[in-house]
């Protein structure tokens, strides 16, 4: 039975992109193989069956409450989302004929018509001949996931100091928010990950039980409902959204409803296998149609322990890599997907990382302290010439709480990604008339530097203040402020003749900062002097003796 997994490895990997092929990549899948074929013996290992289609479904689009709940059509119906085939479930039928063969059918997948079976090679095997089976793919070895089980490492950071949330939620201009009564009351947002340990027994966490915020929590990995466990990293993660400690911490949605899933395999020796991206698909399909609004994955992929299952820069192309095709599926059903652009800044890798290449895929990259970019945060552009990441957020020692309950830090895009998701909360509760689409755009419209993107910090950073009704017809096209952002100076430079400038500088509360009066240089050319301004996002006012008003959204490192 072994050498039949032998002959499979070595036909998918026969099977793959060949024009990436090359000698170093052949010794390393053979390797890989030989540990299959002197003895280390899985038994059973994890497959993905794909199928030809959904014929005879006793499901119909008809009638859509038999498999979505009542929010989720409420989803689609508000933005105009038609209810398909892709909807219907898989058809039972066929399960029953796969799981009588033998195999263990655990997730199934009606966007992508598939299903994650626990099988031996004998039954694959029968799984292959069966009439309705258009592949069988591998996906991990071994046997993980527990038959009909239902349960009713990080560091803990690079510091302990009891940090305060002021200052990341204050650069995306999430005070203001929560001041006006925004929480995120009535969004649910959706957390991928490794691990939520202590989450079920800290006091940051403990209103998430009292007020029945968790709407659903699943461990994909060994397929129980116990998502506290493993590590810390999913809790972190968590942490900047909804935590809370009075007084002392506060994440960016405290009152928002959650979904936990566990799709990263963290446990164990925390092997790396093509089956955590489907562990998102089936997640992503589980809180679609349970009602989620929005989906935060901090994961990123594009090397794996076996590599012929690795990605190729050129697979960074939106549509080609299983998990980013799972996240723009969800995109279409009206879910707002914010991800992580992967800490690959500093390797020979360096681009964005799965699914953050996808075009409708809101990847976040992380700043440091003073706003440049962190060094460890992945670049564009996609291998489309996409544009990525699209915004930034603080996550360099982001303020966080770990399993202890306490306040520490850690840093990575992973912590700047949930941030911006629980600001899309908060903008979402705000204009609950907005589609995700629309709600994407906005978001990019506040970016610091939303009117010239880059592939070091996209949009820039995204601060609610800057939500300006047409803020381009408010610009003086005459008028060049630069470099933006700055360190110390500023140029405001003239293509009209002004001798007067006015000037009002307001930060990110709308407080005016500064009223500066100056005269300009024949050639209309003025030096800003703002070194004493702290970093951060601002908005500078400019009133030249031609009469036409100007602002500009600036930024400071």
């Amino acid at each position: 039975m072994k050498t039949v997994l032998v002959r499979k490895l070595l036909k998918q990997v026969l099977n793959t992109d060949r024009q990436c092929w090359n000698m170093e990549r052949f010794k390393t899948i053979l390797s890989f193989v030989l540990i299959f074929a002197t003895g280390l013996s899985f038994g059973q290992a994890r497959y993905v069956v794909h199928l030809k289609d959904k014929s005879n479904s006793p499901f119909e689009i008809s009638n859509p409450v038999e498999y979505l709940s009542n929010r989720a059509i409420e989803r689609r119906t508000a933005q105009n989302i038609e209810i398909t085939e892709e909807d219907l479930p898989v058809n039972p039928d066929y399960i029953d004929e796969i799981e009588n063969t033998g195999a263990e059918v655990f997730f199934t997948s009606k966007w992508f018509n598939n299903v994650l079976v626990q099988a031996s090679e004998a039954e694959v095997a029968s799984i292959e001949l069966l009439s309705f089976v258009d592949s069988v793919e591998f996906v991990a070895p071994g046997e993980k996931l527990k038959s009909n089980s239902r349960m009713a490492d990080l560091e803990d950071g690079e510091g302990t100091e009891a940090l305060q949330t002021d200052f990341q939620n204050n650069l995306i201009g999430v005070q203001e928010l929560q001041n006006e009564g925004f929480l995120g009351e009535g969004i649910i947002i959706a957390f991928m990950d490794g691990g939520f340990l202590g989450v079920d027994n800290t006091s940051p966490f403990e209103h998430l039980f009292n007020d029945n915020k968790i709407k659903c929590q699943y461990n994909l990995v060994e397929n129980d409902d116990n998502p506290f466990q493993y590590l810390q990293h999913g809790t972190q993660v968590l942490s900047t959204v909804v935590a809370k400690i009075p007084d002392t911490y506060i994440g960016v949605a405290p009152e928002a409803d959650i979904m936990l899933f566990i799709t990263e395999d963290d446990s164990g020796s925390r092997p790396e296998f093509r089956i955590e991206e489907y562990n998102f698909l089936y997640a992503a399909e589980m809180a679609d149609s349970a009602g989620v609004d929005i989906i935060n994955a901090s994961v990123g992929y594009n090397t794996f322990d076996s590599a012929y299952m690795n990605y190729t820069y050129e697979q960074m192309d939106g549509n080609s890599t299983v998990i980013t095709r799972a996240a723009e599926k969800a995109f279409t059903k009206g879910i707002l997907v914010v991800t992580s652009a992967g800490n690959e800044g500093t390797s020979s890798w360096q681009y964005v990382t799965a699914p953050a290449d996808g075009p409708n895929v809101l990847s976040i990259g992380s700043v440091e302290s003073n706003l440049s970019k962190s060094s460890f945060s992945s670049i564009g552009p996609t291998a489309d010439g996409r544009i990525k990441p699209d915004l930034m957020a603080y996550g360099r020692s982001t303020a966080l709480i770990g399993q202890n309950g306490n306040v520490g830090s850690n840093s990575g895009t992973s912590f700047a990604s949930p941030q911006v998701a629980g600001l899309a909360a908060l903008l979402w509760q705000r204009n609950p008339e907005l589609t995700n689409k629309e709600l994407f755009d906005l978001l990019l419209s506040l970016g610091s530097q939303a009117n010239n993107p880059d592939n070091l910090y996209g949009h820039g950073i995204p601060n609610h203040v800057m939500d300006i009704t047409a803020i381009d017809d408010l610009k003086d096209k005459n008028l060049l402020v630069y470099p933006n952002p700055f360190s110390s100076e500023l140029q405001i430079n003239s293509l009209v003749a002004q001798r007067l400038y006015h000037f009002n500088v307001i930060d990110a509360s709308g407080k005016m900062l500064r009223e500066i009066t100056v005269n300009s240089d024949y050639d209309g050319t003025v030096t800003l002097d703002l070194d004493d301004v702290n970093a951060g996002f601002y908005l500078l006012e400019i009133q030249g003796d031609s009469g036409n008003p100007s602002i500009h959204r600036i930024v400071k490192y």
